[in-house]
């Protein structure tokens, strides 16, 4: 059986193996990515948020991304009804970037393992890790590539960043359920018809409430294409006929805005669903391992979080594991487990009540004051470890006062 040493293996190519990897090869660490599928693959979650772009920056990546004319992302559109509000990122309470892209993930993650790969770190795709032995002061991980071949990687740090297959949360045991109720999504691309132009408000991603526990993304591409899904309560969505296409045709034809955006425009990939994509973790890193992106923990897809968690945690634990490998201090409970529990814990906050209703009545309020609506901006921009920002410091006491005021204007 073959055997290769490196200082750090990462399991997974996506944006927070990317992102990991690009950092620890700036510390002139030895770095090997393996990657189960092949690039580029289609992944949801094709919204980013400003907090990502220093990162994505301070990586290397910002010139190559340049290059691939995504489209601009400037702010979130909400709407419900006859009611819209929109929320501009140059607007936002925290200072940093003022927008972001939209981008086909596909593209997205194929342009990061490119570049990734000319920055020196080898990515061998069609490997699938099917052993770890973490008892080792330096862990060997045991893999096999599509023809069968078995090779032995053995190094002083593994970074697991492989998504939903959470490679090491299933083999060290370390899932446990989802304090987040169950949730699925139906999603699919659309395309303009030949001569039909693409919409005027193409660098804002949509949010429709669609029914009292279902909403719907619009996230149109520089390339004419728009991404539409459907997310929520699993028994609705399961609720009409047919298969995953023709549930899909059916809930948009009752959504007359999400119809009116599409007008002129036809299916270019055929819907797919995601079940149950809510996942929990008992503990975040070990000794010689940590858990990034979606392999550590992932909630809901509403403020468009994911892709910022995943390059948050692959920035942090990079720094890190480049500490720790230089034989200084690194505090993995403080600087890594607690300070991504803290920004997941603000955002779902959010989340909860964006689906209880308490964020949507204060979204669709006419009454609110420029400034709480500059905090609100920060935290959909992805700024939720802002501790200046009572929507991040006191995340549920706020949204419940500011909630419990719109409901009972007397209080004021």
């Amino acid at each position: 059986m073959a055997k290769e040493n490196v200082d750090v293996l990462i399991i997974g190519a996506g944006p927070a193996g990317t992102m990991t990897a690009a950092k620890l090869i700036q510390a002139g660490l030895t770095v090997k990515i393996v990657e189960r599928s092949h690039f580029p693959r289609y992944v949801i979650g094709e919204s980013l948020l400003p907090q990502s772009m220093q990162h994505l920056e301070d990586a290397g990546f910002m010139d190559a991304l340049v290059a691939r004319n995504y489209q601009k992302k400037i702010g979130a559109n909400f709407k419900q009804d006859d009611f819209q509000e929109f929320f501009d990122f140059s607007k936002n309470y925290t200072d940093g970037w003022t927008w972001t892209w939209q981008v086909p993930r596909d593209d997205f993650d194929n342009v990061l393992a490119e570049e990734v790969q000319k920055m020196g770190a080898p990515i061998e795709f069609g490997t699938s890790v099917v052993d770890a032995n973490m008892d080792l002061e330096e862990p060997i991980i045991k893999v096999v590539n599509e023809a069968g071949d078995e090779q032995e990687i053995q190094a002083k740090f593994v970074v697991d960043s492989s998504g939903y297959g959470r490679v090491l949360a299933n083999l060290l045991d370390l899932n446990e359920p989802s304090s987040a109720p169950t949730r699925a999504t139906l999603f699919a691309q659309f395309k303009p018809a030949d001569g039909i132009e693409t919409g005027a408000e193409n660098n804002k991603v949509t949010i429709l409430v669609h029914e009292e526990d279902v909403w719907v993304w619009l996230i149109p591409f520089s390339d004419g294409r728009v991404s539409v899904g459907f997310v929520g309560n699993p028994e609705y969505l399961e609720s009409a006929q047919g298969d995953a296409k023709t549930r899909f045709l059916t809930y948009l034809a009752r959504d007359q805005h999400a119809s009116a955006m599409l007008e002129g425009m036809a299916l270019c990939m055929e819907p797919k669903e995601i079940k149950g994509y809510s996942k929990g973790i008992k503990q975040l890193f070990g000794k010689n391992f940590v858990l990034t992106g979606n392999a550590s923990e992932f909630i809901d897809p509403v403020f468009s979080a994911g892709v910022m968690f995943a390059i948050e945690s692959g920035a942090r634990a990079a720094d890190l594991i480049v500490a720790q490998l230089n034989g200084e201090e690194a505090d993995w409970q403080q600087d890594y487990e607690a300070h991504m529990l803290k920004g997941i814990a603000v955002m779902r906050t959010y989340i909860e009540g964006w689906y209880d209703g308490r964020l949507r009545r204060l979204f669709f309020s006419d009454n609110k004051p420029e400034k709480i609506k500059s905090q609100i901006t920060s935290v959909l921009a992805g700024y939720v470890w802002d501790e200046t920002n009572p929507f991040v410091n006191r995340s549920e006491k706020t949204l419940n006062l500011l909630s419990e005021l719109h409901n009972n204007p007397e209080m004021a």
